[in-house]
């Protein structure tokens, strides 16, 4: 059981299976509509109680596909032994990575 360093096993094996659920969802290829957004940048608010046009799923969706690449990056970052980036600006993207993947735990499910 690998229990040192455990955040390194974890994001080895969800950076796969995250980029995979990312690239559904650009694809267009998961089951409902992420309406679980809360913060995004839609020209029209999320409800469950109205009907969505084609053009409109492709937005929520795309909005849904930038907040997993922050996931996405807040774990790939931990496997990259070099990085460009300055440590505090790491350090920021990290956190609001990790705070979105808590956020959104359980709409990970297409």
């Amino acid at each position: 059981m690998e229990k040192w360093d455990l955040k390194y096993s974890i994001a080895e094996f969800i950076v796969p299976r995250l980029e995979e659920y990312k690239n559904e969802v650009e694809n267009d290829n998961i089951m409902s509509i992420p309406l679980w957004i809360e913060e995004h940048n839609l020209p029209f608010t999320l409800t469950q109680n109205r009907e969505y046009s084609e053009e409109e799923i492709i937005l929520i969706n795309k909005e849904w596909a930038i907040i997993l690449q922050k996931i996405i990056f807040s774990f790939k970052s931990l496997l990259i032994s070099k990085n460009e980036m300055k440590f505090e600006e790491l350090q920021k993207r990290q956190n609001e990575g990790m705070q979105l993947f808590a956020k959104y735990y359980f709409n990970l499910w297409d």
